[in-house]
């Protein structure tokens, strides 16, 4: 079943709703961009699904069960190849976040190793009130995983750290665990519930300026696919009020650069 169907608007005219499935990594901030969208204009209803993952959104579209996804990186040769366009939207930043109890308030790369290789398991080892670092971790497969090990040499998890494979389980187990640590995309951690630390990385803050002037190394790029000659009325209007100031302002209010069309 296509996941745009039609919907009645406040006027009893029909409207089309436009669901777009895919990633974690951007469900949060989309889900803001859809609400203000939604309040906007009345004649379309975006809909952002909980995540079913980059190849949800990659199975939808190519499918034809969705006609807009979201992904959390540019696509693929194979991808493209299913006949997908790529709408980048924006970069943002991938830190390294802690639950709420702790008390450090920046690492570095090889103590990053550290934790991740099961080497400094106490956040004592690193300055802050003793508790046990419960450190969580996505699949190897996963992009910012694989974004994190190329900046990071020699990066290996040992077997004491939590897998999770979507998104959502990892913000959960965050706000579960106020002596977490885990690795993530900025505004994705807007979703917790707890108040969640974001760490400094060697020394610099992931702010959105930072991530402009390229002090700050960690990135994720992010954006929406669709099939070529297939993009709906809402799906167009909804790309359309993303470009523009409006959506650019929403995207930087959560960290995002805003990619400029």
């Amino acid at each position: 079943m296509v996941l745009a169907v039609t919907c009645f608007s406040s006027g009893a005219a029909l409207c089309e709703e436009l669901v777009v499935p895919g990633s974690g990594n951007l469900e949060f901030v989309l889900g803001e961009l859809a609400k203000a969208f939604n309040t906007s204009q009345s004649a379309h209803h975006v809909v952002v699904p909980p995540s079913s993952g980059h190849a949800g959104a990659v199975r939808d579209v190519s499918e034809g069960i969705a006609t807009l996804g979201r992904v959390g990186r540019p696509l693929t040769e194979p991808e493209l190849a299913k006949g997908l366009i790529y709408i980048p939207l924006g970069r943002d930043a991938v830190v390294a976040v802690a639950g709420a109890a702790v008390t450090v308030r920046g690492i570095s790369s090889e103590q990053l190793k550290g934790i991740f290789g099961g080497k400094i398991t106490d956040w004592r080892e690193l300055g802050g009130q003793p508790a046990p670092i419960r450190a969580i971790g996505k699949e190897a497969t996963d992009s910012i995983r694989r974004q994190l090990g190329a900046k990071v040499p020699d990066l290996a998890y040992a077997e004491s750290v939590k897998i999770v494979h979507l998104d959502p389980y990892l913000i959960e187990l965050i706000d579960r665990y106020p002596s977490s640590f885990a690795i993530m995309n900025r505004s994705a951690l807007e979703a917790c519930k707890s108040k969640v630390v974001i760490l400094a990385l060697d020394g610099v803050l992931p702010s959105i300026d930072n991530l402009a002037n390229g002090t700050y190394p960690l990135s994720t790029e992010f954006g929406l696919i669709h099939k070529a000659g297939r993009l709906s009325p809402a799906g167009k209007a909804f790309v359309d009020f993303i470009q523009s100031p409006n959506g650019e302002k929403i995207l930087r209010a959560h960290g995002v650069l805003a990619k400029r069309h």
